[in-house]
């Protein structure tokens, strides 16, 4: 072995030694030291991460729900000033949609808890 290693050239034999001694510290760290990973804590970590996203996405959709009610309202009011049958079927759908856009986000959790998700 030891003539093996003489036959080598300084360069070769400094990159084996530095690749053996990479390897026996990545097998070290890896036995040496346990990693203790709790189930409850990471899926608080998780859950809390994507109640906060939850939250924040269904208060813009709540308010992009009520500035479309508003629409909505104000444009069937101005269509039944003027009598247009198309126009206010335009505002009952929006209305429509803007009433769905606001409540979903409140419906989604009772819809969840009772289906058991």
């Amino acid at each position: 072995m030891r003539k093996k290693l003489m036959k080598l050239d300084r360069k070769k034999l400094v990159t084996l030694m530095t690749l053996s001694l990479m390897m026996s510290a990545v097998f070290v760290l890896q036995l040496g030291f346990p990693v203790l990973a709790a189930e409850t804590d990471g899926n608080a970590v998780i859950k809390t991460g994507f109640n906060t996203i939850y939250g924040l996405i269904a208060a813009i959709v709540s308010s992009i729900g009520s500035l479309y009610l508003l629409w909505g309202v104000f444009e069937w009011a101005q269509s039944m000033n003027s009598q247009d049958g198309g126009a206010q079927s335009m505002a009952f759908k929006r209305i429509a949609g803007g009433l769905v856009a606001v409540i979903t986000p409140q419906l989604i959790p009772v819809i969840t808890s009772s289906v058991g998700a």
